[in-house]
């Protein structure tokens, strides 16, 4: 199989290894250079994609990442490009699309379950935009495109979960978060080519949705500090994830559970 990655960044890299060591011939695009030795690589701006002298790919994986997180620079990255992408693989054999979007286009904020039959809407211009996005290459590409909507992507000692516990004064909400280990993430990228009929689009999640303040108190006990008071009639915010079909794919998680993964680290 032919494969080319868009987007060549910490999980673009490693995808592209994971695909090669399994037979598969990969191109990675990105806007810089990158020395990704066996792993062909181009450097290219995708506003202005060209593929002329390229292999004739049958997969594509879309990882794009804006450059700043706003709107502008999410406008840019996501919903100008799927013209020229499309536009530059009119003459290849395509088999399958994998676009990576976002839980960002699920604006529930009341602690409510969602599942892989829930139709995306926010309020969020950045989950606006990802949504505008997904239905522009979903009518570019029809039933040849998969969407994979992540969760809160993590790895062991994240600096970020780190100081948001030794900086936290007070708890004010019950605020459910849903996470993912980016090992699992990449796990399943590889995965989805070894499954004969994939879905329209996959939630993923390690199935266990986390109040932010358990973390927090996880963390700071870790670090010998004092845990923070949790009152019992706290409001509840955020929205836990059921990755129905993400669960029932066959792929086996490496990391299960973050709260497990964040105790060994």
């Amino acid at each position: 199989m032919n494969v080319l990655i868009l987007g060549c960044g910490q999980t673009g890299q490693a995808l592209a290894q994971q695909l090669y060591q399994q037979g598969h011939a990969v191109t990675c695009v990105s806007r810089h250079d990158k020395q990704l030795v066996p792993i062909q690589h181009m450097t290219q701006d995708i506003h202005y994609l060209t593929l002329d002298s390229t292999p004739l790919f049958d997969w594509v994986y879309v990882i794009l990442s804006p450059s700043q997180r706003n709107v502008e620079h999410y406008q840019q990255t996501f919903i100008d490009t799927a013209r020229p992408v499309f536009s530059a693989l009119q003459s290849h054999p395509i088999q399958r699309v994998i676009f990576i979007s976002s839980t960002r286009v699920y604006g529930e904020n009341s602690g409510r379950w969602i599942d892989d039959a829930t139709m995306p809407y926010t309020n969020d211009p950045i989950g606006q935009c990802l949504i505008a996005t997904e239905q522009l290459w979903s009518a570019y590409w029809q039933d040849k495109l998969t969407i994979i909507r992540p969760s809160g992507l993590y790895q062991a000692n994240s600096a970020y979960l780190r100081r948001l516990a030794h900086d936290s004064q007070q708890i004010t909400v019950r605020h459910w978060t849903n996470r993912i280990h980016r090992q699992d993430l990449i796990g399943f990228l590889t995965f989805l080519s070894t499954i004969k009929r994939l879905e329209s689009s996959y939630l993923l999640s390690d199935q266990q949705p986390m109040l932010q303040s358990q973390v927090i108190n996880m963390l700071r006990e870790q670090d010998n500090l004092t845990p923070l008071v949790i009152a019992a009639d706290l409001p509840e915010t955020g929205k836990r994830i059921n990755a129905v079909r993400f669960s029932q794919s066959g792929y086996s998680l490496k990391y299960p559970c973050f709260m497990d993964t964040y105790k060994k680290a």
